[in-house]
């Protein structure tokens, strides 16, 4: 457990399963639920938990599991219920006491807190814990000292309290402290849902990461990957010590790349084994789809996307490290050209096509050269072709099923409709209704984009728009639909449209750099080598300003956050005059000029790159693949140059030994191709 209170609590809170068949069941709900609260599915993990007690009721430890969920999730109501019961169930709980006065301060409500902090301190005198929070709360509410009893002085009425943030305040000591249950974690199995005869599975296609860690005081010697009771892939993972983790625990990660395009298509059983050092083993298991790998062609964008030669007898591994990076343009869109051919759909009932016709019109307005066509029922068909905004219309064979309550197509419907939807060639799809019903529909237009309102059914949509205003007294939408719906058509727009900024700054002047030996017209290339993340920094800027100095005319200002030690430096380098390093921080006047004048900025995955971007710089960006070039890759006038690794998108932020495979998607970035970058762009 990392987030839900001390460890003490935690050990009260133990789910134990008495005899029973019933106990097994609740045991499988209760062990999906730890696994969706281990991946940050609170609210799944809290209607599992519950779904568990229904099995067991009686136990007060599930109930406070169940509790933290909802807490987590937002859900204070639901949270508050869950700990009431587990009060009721098990009264005199110190430790249940403290976590209520977490609750209550997390939930805004500080007189609570503080009696509830009161309370744990009164059952177990002399707790730090129950005493620390008791006196923080205190100081941040109220002026008044804490009684020598533990108890709480009325809190002072002059704050506002319904205006606090009290969710903000810094958390106690009991809250941050972190402690780590045993156990295995797959943080990445492949990346995609995609559908297929065997429904929408998890699938597997040629070059796939599998990454993960475990838990445990027992050594982990091995991970294996299993493909029906077959081993493919034996791996020893790399140990590191845990942060705050009992003394005898430690993580074992993997991160293994394995090439699956020697399966044939079908359904298969994939595990992950990890073997201990006393041949124990602990294992995930997941019903998985093999399929043919893509081509890179196809998805020219995608760093998560590698393709290797089978035939090579080189490793999986070391065939992706010899790659060349990526270097892509970094003025982008996400489709290679306007769309040419629009499919707008509307499938439903009459008044549904009427409070549709701004968003019509407001697509009409952003693409102004595309052809629209109309996929509508036979409802609202008639009113399609007066409204003089589309170019033409197909009508859907797309009845309401009374038997099933929805919308169906038969099967030789839908093929009938993919023929005839075939010539258009569409480049968009777009279904304007918020029901999930008709958005499979979209499949059958055969464009590569496909967009519609978010829907857990329709995992596969290429983008997807949510978003709702909220009444004060029963929640519902108050916003007209047909708001929404120019809204949906908005977000459409603007992510098919580029819009990289250009904002120099006019009170910036060329002379402001003279101290740095930068006067008049002298040339200079700005490389910066600082990242907020440290293991998001490149580690060859150096050797990169060394050829910059030996084979081109230009000066090398080299920015770290960090101080230059001279040592650290090749001496050639340090020895010459078109070399300057600066390190920590400057007035962002000075900062800014060297980031508006210089001939080309080279930096991470940072601040600093976006701002030269924004006033106007050619800029290099050396882009690790925790998340993707396409969303964080600078815009304007230069390039990204990033690497394709199968684990692409792995988000690693604060746990940094997690990625297995020493940051390859940076790292493995060569000086040769920043410098050609470089000198492409002056």
């Amino acid at each position: 457990m990392t987030r839900f209170g001390s460890a003490r609590l935690w050990r009260a809170a133990r789910f134990v399963i008495p005899a029973g068949s019933s106990a097994k069941i609740a045991h499988r709900l209760y062990k999906r639920g730890t696994e969706a609260r281990n991946a940050g599915h609170y609210l799944a993990a809290a209607i599992l938990y519950e779904e568990a007690i229904k099995f067991t009721p009686g136990l007060p430890g599930i109930h406070i599991q169940t509790g933290h969920m909802y807490k987590e999730a937002g859900d204070f109501d639901a949270a508050e219920a869950h700990y009431t019961t587990a009060d009721r169930l098990g009264p005199g709980n110190a430790d249940l006491a403290l976590q209520f006065g977490h609750f209550y301060k997390l939930s805004g409500r500080p007189d609570q807190a503080i009696e509830s902090y009161a309370r744990a301190l009164e059952m177990r005198p002399g707790w730090s814990d129950a005493a620390d929070e008791l006196a923080a709360l205190r100081s941040a509410y109220d002026d008044r000292p804490v009684r020598s009893d533990g108890g709480a002085a009325p809190a002072d009425q002059s704050v506002d309290f319904d205006r606090m943030a009290p969710e903000l305040l810094p958390r106690g000591e009991p809250e941050v402290r972190r402690t780590f249950r045993d156990g295995l974690q797959v943080r990445h199995f492949g990346a995609r849902r995609e559908r297929s005869r065997w429904g929408t599975m998890r699938t597997l296609r040629g070059v796939e990461a599998i990454r993960g860690h475990v838990i445990s005081p027992v050594p982990i010697v091995e991970v294996r990957i299993v493909v029906d009771g077959t081993v493919v892939r034996t791996e020893v993972p790399s140990a590191h010590d845990l942060r705050g983790g009992a003394p005898s625990q430690r993580k074992y990660v993997f991160n293994i790349w394995h090439d699956f395009s020697g399966f044939t298509h079908g359904r298969y059983e994939v595990e992950v084994r990890c073997i201990d050092v006393g041949n124990r083993t602990l294992f995930h298991r997941l019903q998985v789809v093999i399929a043919a790998p893509q081509a890179e062609a196809d998805l020219p964008r995608s760093d998560g996307l590698v393709s290797i030669d089978p035939t090579d007898p080189r490793s999986v591994d070391d065939q992706v490290n010899a790659r060349p990076s990526a270097v892509r343009a970094a003025t982008r869109t996400l489709l290679p050209h306007p769309p040419r051919a629009i499919l707008v759909q509307r499938v439903d009932q009459l008044g549904d096509l009427v409070v549709s016709v701004p968003a019509i019109r407001r697509l009409r307005a952003l693409f102004p050269d595309a052809r629209l066509v109309g996929l509508l029922s036979a409802a609202n068909a008639g009113l399609g072709a007066t409204l003089g905004l589309f170019d033409a219309i197909e009508v859907a064979t797309f009845p309401e099923d009374p038997s099933e309550g929805r919308r169906v197509m038969a099967f030789g419907d839908q093929q009938a409709l993919r023929e005839r939807l075939r010539p258009y060639a569409f480049d968009v799809a777009i279904d304007l209704s918020e029901s999930a019903v008709s958005r499979p529909l979209l499949l059958l237009s055969g464009a590569p984009f496909i967009y519609g309102f978010r829907s857990q059914q329709a995992v596969w949509l290429s983008a997807d728009a949510t978003g709702a205003t909220h009444d004060p007294v029963n929640g519902h939408e108050t916003a007209a639909h047909s708001a929404r719906l120019v809204a949906m058509v908005d977000w459409l727009g603007g992510i098919l449209s580029g819009h990289a900024a250009v904002a120099p700054n006019p009170a910036l002047r060329r002379d402001m750099l003279a101290d740095h030996g930068l006067g008049g017209d002298t040339p200079f290339i700005v490389l910066h080598a600082g990242a907020r993340l440290a293991f998001s920094r490149w580690r060859h800027y150096s050797e990169l300003a060394e050829r910059i100095v030996a084979e081109t005319r230009h000066h090398v200002v080299l920015l770290s956050d960090d101080p230059i030690a001279a040592g650290d430096l090749p001496a050639g380098l340090v020895a010459s005059h078109r070399f300057h390093a600066v390190s920590g921080r400057m007035p962002f006047e000075t900062f800014d000029a060297l980031l508006s004048f210089c001939a080309v900025f080279v930096g991470n995955d940072s601040g600093p790159k976006h701002l030269a971007a924004l006033r106007g710089a050619k800029v290099v960006s050396l882009h690790m693949a925790r998340l993707n070039w396409n969303e964080w890759g600078q815009e304007g006038d230069g390039v990204v140059i990033s690497r394709r690794v199968p684990c692409a998108g792995c988000g690693i932020h604060d746990a940094p030994e997690e990625c297995g495979k020493d940051f390859a998607c940076l790292s493995g970035i060569r000086v040769d191709e920043v410098f050609t970058a470089v000198t492409d762009l002056l």
